[in-house]
C-alpha cells in the first residue's frame, strides 16, 4: 500500500527524531507517542534485547515507576530521583540496573488523553540539563508530527465508529442524520487521511492510531459490513 505524501513526510521525520535519540541515548531509549486506550500509537524501543525480553516476559510494564510517572506529569524526571519518589513492587529499575541500565532519564509530554513519553538510557553517567533538553525538544516534536498526521474531524470519526459498530449503511445514516452521499464522502475523507484502501482497513487504523477504541469493533466477528459499494466509494 502507497502511503500519501504527509504520512511517507510524517513517517521519514519521524526515524529522523529516532536516530537523534538514539545518538543522546546511547544505551537505549524507548519511545512511546500519544497514548491513547492505554496504548501508545507509534512506540520504538532500543533498549537492550534481553532487558526488552525480560521486561515483556515479565510483564514489568504494568508497575514500571517510569510508566507511572509519565502518565502522572508532565516534564522530566532523573532515574535516580525516580526510585527515592515512586514505589516499584515489581523492582523494575532494579532489574533494569542488572541489564545495564543504571543512569537515565524520563520525559513526558501532552494532554492526559494523549500523553507521549520517553525513558533513555546513559551506560555510565546521568544526562546534562542540555541533553535533556534536546531530547525533550525531540520529544515535542514527534507529539506534534504525530497528532498532526493522525488527526481525524470529528465528523469522521463518528462516520467510522458507525462502521466499527456494525451498522449498515442505512443504519448510519440514520444515526448520524445524513444523506448516503454524504456518509460515503466522509468515510472517503476518512480512508485518505489515514491511507487506507476500504473501510476496514480504515476502522483498524483509526483504532491503531487510538482514535476509535477497539472495545467497539463488534463487527468484526461477524464481517465488517461495507455497503453495496463494497467500502471503497
Amino acid at each position: 500500500m502507497t502511503l500519501p505524501p504527509q504520512n511517507r513526510a510524517t513517517t521519514a521525520r519521524l526515524e529522523e527524531i529516532e536516530e537523534a535519540l538514539a545518538q543522546l541515548a546511547p544505551r537505549g531509549f524507548t519511545l512511546g507517542l500519544h497514548i491513547r486506550y492505554s496504548r501508545p500509537v507509534r512506540r520504538v524501543s532500543t533498549y537492550p534485547s534481553q532487558w526488552i525480553q525480560t521486561y515483556t516476559q515479565r510483564n514489568l510494564g504494568v508497575g514500571d515507576p517510569m510508566m507511572i510517572w509519565c502518565v502522572m506529569h508532565q516534564g522530566s524526571i532523573a532515574w535516580g530521583d525516580l526510585v527515592r519518589l515512586m514505589p516499584d513492587p515489581l523492582d523494575v529499575m532494579g532489574q533494569a540496573r542488572a541489564h545495564g541500565l543504571a543512569f537515565g532519564v524520563a520525559l513526558s509530554h501532552g494532554p492526559a488523553m494523549s500523553r507521549s513519553y520517553i525513558g533513555a538510557a546513559h551506560a555510565d553517567r546521568d544526562f546534562t540539563a542540555t541533553e535533556i533538553a534536546r531530547v525533550g525538544a525531540l520529544l515535542r516534536e514527534a507529539h506534534d508530527l504525530l497528532d498532526r498526521d493522525t488527526a481525524l474531524r470529528p465528523i469522521l470519526v463518528a462516520a467510522l465508529e458507525t462502521i466499527a459498530c456494525g451498522m449498515t449503511y442505512e443504519q448510519a445514516c440514520e444515526a448520524l442524520g445524513i444523506s448516503r452521499t454524504a456518509l460515503r464522502y466522509r468515510l472517503r475523507k476518512a480512508r485518505e487521511v489515514l491511507g487506507a484502501e476500504d473501510n476496514p482497513q480504515a476502522v483498524r487504523k483509526a483504532i491503531d492510531a487510538g482514535l476509535l477504541n477497539g472495545i467497539s469493533l463488534s463487527g468484526l466477528s461477524k464481517g465488517m459490513p461495507t455497503g453495496p459499494e463494497g467500502g471503497g466509494d
